[in-house]
């Protein structure tokens, strides 16, 4: 469709909105975008419309909500200037229409680039295989990771590993005789007069020997033959013999 107009010849494509049919007209004449002459704009915009009409096309109701806003800005410039404020004062009211434009433009330029690299792009992609099993496996390069970033990643992958996996170990306790236990803590008590439990553990063969010699601790202390004594908390314990005459 061509619309003629103070020499002005337009091939008028399907226009996506107000802002691009109004981007058209300005870039079609080489107008500058930030001085809008906007009375021939108005002009060419509203005969558009008009023609439009004739052809009996459906115009959406936001086309005529711009040719209301250029209109308004029209008349903005038909009333006389307020002599009682400064012209730097004064808004332009073409500023917030200009604004509009730009933007739609900017967003204009990178959805036709977006376009056109989905058009050149392959539609199929291939992909190689990533690692071949002829390959050798090649060392890091020197400079790019340390040594302890490679150690603390391949931590962190073995604790989320061990979360998702948790580890199952079945322990087998043997049962010592706690008598056995009471025995060799009487002949160690007779001999040093005081011993400690920690220095006891290094004789035993497993836990069970470790949980019996608890048990004869606690068993010696109830018959009143030892004293048991901690200086801190889950520190050493002392185990001293009680001599008759302390009864």
């Amino acid at each position: 469709m061509k619309i003629n107009k103070d020499n002005l010849t337009l091939e008028l494509p399907n226009f996506e909105g107000p802002l691009d049919l109004l981007l058209h007209l300005i870039q079609s004449q080489k107008i500058d975008i930030y001085d809008i002459p906007i009375a021939q704009i108005t002009s060419q915009y509203l005969d558009y419309l008009k023609k439009m009409q004739q052809l009996n096309l459906q115009i959406a109701g936001e086309y005529f909500v711009m040719s209301s806003t250029l209109l308004r800005i029209k008349s903005q410039y038909l009333l006389p200037k307020n002599d009682f404020v400064e012209d730097d004062v004064q808004e332009d009211p073409r500023d917030e229409l200009v604004q509009q434009l730009v933007q739609y433009s900017v967003f204009k330029k990178i959805s036709q680039y977006f376009k056109k690299r989905n058009e050149e792009a392959a539609v199929v992609v291939a992909k190689e295989a990533s690692v071949s099993k002829e390959q050798k496996i090649k060392p890091l390069p020197l400079g790019q990771i340390t040594p302890e970033e490679l150690s603390s990643t391949f931590s962190l992958i073995v604790r989320k590993l061990k979360l998702k996996k948790p580890d199952f170990v079945s322990i087998e306790v043997k049962e010592t005789p706690i008598d056995e236990m009471i025995d060799y803590l009487q002949k160690r008590i007779e001999k040093e007069g005081k011993v400690t439990f920690f220095s006891c553990i290094p004789k035993m063969n497993n836990l069970s020997d470790v949980i019996g010699l608890f048990l004869a601790s606690l068993e010696l202390c109830k018959k009143h033959l030892v004293v048991l004594s901690q200086n801190r908390s889950f520190g050493d314990l002392n185990i001293e013999r009680i001599n008759e005459n302390d009864k």
